[in-house]
């Protein structure tokens, strides 16, 4: 019987092929309860030449989610202006974070599930929400004049709905154009609805123009 030997890549690339296998299986089995070695057979490597990167599976998951988070920073609100209309903020966040989900799939959180990077997913994920939390809050108070507490209602619940709510959509065969099309529509239409009630001055203001 004759083995096939991995390719020779650089190390870069050889954790890169590795990471994109876990990922693959992760999503296809739907858990992250995978070994080194199914990882390992996915990647098209042996079983020592994984553990020469990844000693123990926590290694993996942990590197994982490190690369994910980075790729969630890289889309987020570093890419956008802070001094544009909030309209063209909320337009551009949706797009960025909505497109992630849909090209990434549920990722983040099948890894964040497992006992073994628990921890470090709360965390990062805390770090990373809180960031962009704060600052939407901040904007939509002085864009549309709503109080602190309608802000902060409003804009947690629409920071946290669609990693939990992309699955059933693509289950449902519906794209990511379209979501981000009506999520972006309902965002702004919402913040209108909540400026008519809430707000005072920034509502005076826009008037004014």
């Amino acid at each position: 019987m004759t083995t096939t030997r991995a390719r020779r890549m650089t190390p870069t690339d050889r954790q890169v092929q590795i990471l994109d296998a876990a990922t693959k299986l992760i999503v296809a089995t739907g858990h992250s309860g995978v070994s080194l070695e199914q990882i390992a057979a996915a990647a098209g490597i042996s079983k020592p030449l994984i553990y020469k990167y990844f000693p123990k599976r926590e290694d993996l998951l942990k590197a994982l989610l490190v690369r994910e988070f980075e790729i969630l920073r890289g889309r987020g609100l570093n890419e956008v202006p802070r001094d544009i209309a909030p309209e063209r903020v909320i337009r551009s966040t949706v797009k960025n974070a909505l497109s992630y989900y849909f090209e990434r799939g549920p990722i983040v959180r099948l890894i964040s599930a497992d006992p073994a990077v628990a921890e470090m997913a709360r965390a990062g994920n805390r770090a990373s929400r809180r960031n962009t939390t704060d600052y939407f809050i901040a904007k939509f108070m002085e864009s549309y004049g709503v109080p602190l507490d309608v802000a902060q209602i409003a804009v947690t619940l629409v920071v946290n709905a669609p990693i939990n709510a992309i699955g059933s959509l693509q289950r449902r065969g519906i794209g990511a154009e379209r979501t981000i099309d009506v999520w972006t529509d309902f965002i702004i239409g919402g913040w209108s609805a909540l400026e008519a009630k809430y707000g005072g001055k920034a509502r005076s203001r826009r008037r004014a123009r």
